[in-house]
């Protein structure tokens, strides 16, 4: 999951930021809310922080709010050591001058000082800054399986119940049906379609991401349809094998009860072809008939036979 999550936010990082200062808003938003804590550092006094284990995450925070806010933060880099080795970037913004007004004005405080978990309808009235909070919550907690595995999966990740139902109700609003699920004490906000998956990525500018599902999803169905073509043939095949060596042995008992001889001129000639030709469809049985005669003719013979055979094979006990 984690090589096709990191390619496609990887190429969302790539893209500049948009000119719209509402849709900035709205990706720092989405980021914020996944990883950001608020800290209080005193009675008026507000701290913030957002952790994530991306650098191009934490470098595209540190850019947002650089385009919108007057606003100073540090980047520190831990080591965790969980599932092996690596970094976790903590983009630190210490109490300062306009940190309250940003942190209200991103939802993510009302002025009662109470922390909101709610999406600020404010923030997504657009349809492009819909656009942009979607793809800031892929970036702070979106994963996406890759395409070449049986099921297609993308999920948002989120600790909070009423931002998770927030996110599904955006989507709809984008006309991509999610679904919403808890996983321990996470919420889960899924699409398991790949057309969904694919008009998710679209919304959120990850175009190559979109060009990669759509090239192994058809690779996959072709894969699949000639896996049953194939196995459609080969029963085909099988059946007609079954056929050919009951044939062969009603045949072959014929001879054994001196029966063979009471059949006429035609169908003997059809059932010394099928002796000597086993494995050979009632097509080309037909075409080693001097002159060719139609398969229809063959299987109308062959019948024939079998069905003389019943009568004395039923008289003789056999």
């Amino acid at each position: 999951m984690e090589r096709y999550s990191q390619q496609v936010r990887d190429e969302i990082m790539r893209n500049e930021l948009s000119s719209c200062q509402r849709c900035i808003k709205a990706e720092l938003s989405a980021i914020l809310h996944i990883s950001g804590s608020i800290q209080l550092a005193g009675k008026e006094k507000l701290g913030l922080s957002v952790v994530t284990e991306s650098a191009g995450v934490a470098r595209r925070v540190i850019k947002l709010i650089k385009s919108s806010y007057n606003i100073e933060s540090v980047t520190r880099v831990e080591q965790v050591e969980r599932l092996g080795k690596h970094n976790r970037y903590n983009v630190v913004i210490p109490p300062q001058n306009g940190l309250n007004e940003m942190i209200y004005d991103l939802g993510m405080m009302t002025r009662e000082r109470l922390i909101d978990t709610s999406i600020r309808p404010e923030l997504v009235k657009e349809k492009c800054c819909r656009a942009s909070y979607l793809r800031g919550a892929f970036l702070a907690g979106g994963s996406i399986t890759d395409p070449h595995k049986k099921t297609y999966h993308l999920e948002l990740v989120t600790h909070n119940e009423e931002f998770a139902a927030g996110l599904v109700y955006l989507m709809s609003l984008v006309n991509i049906k999610a679904k919403l699920a808890k996983r321990k004490e996470q919420y889960l906000v899924y699409l398991k379609d790949s057309e969904a998956i694919g008009k998710f990525l679209s919304t959120i500018n990850a175009y190559q991401g979109v060009i990669k599902l759509e090239e192994v999803k058809v690779v996959k169905e072709l894969r699949a349809e000639v896996n049953r073509l194939v196995n459609c043939e080969t029963a085909n095949l099988e059946k007609t094998l079954s056929a050919a060596w009951k044939q062969v042995a009603i045949i072959n008992r014929l001879k054994e009860l001196n029966l063979f001889n009471n059949l006429s001129d035609s169908l003997k000639i059809t059932a010394e072809l099928r002796l000597e030709y086993p494995e050979v469809s009632l097509k080309e049985l037909g075409e080693l008939h001097s002159p060719p005669i139609s398969k229809s003719a063959v299987n109308h013979r062959l019948r024939l036979i079998v069905e003389f055979s019943k009568k004395y094979f039923d008289e003789a006990g056999n």
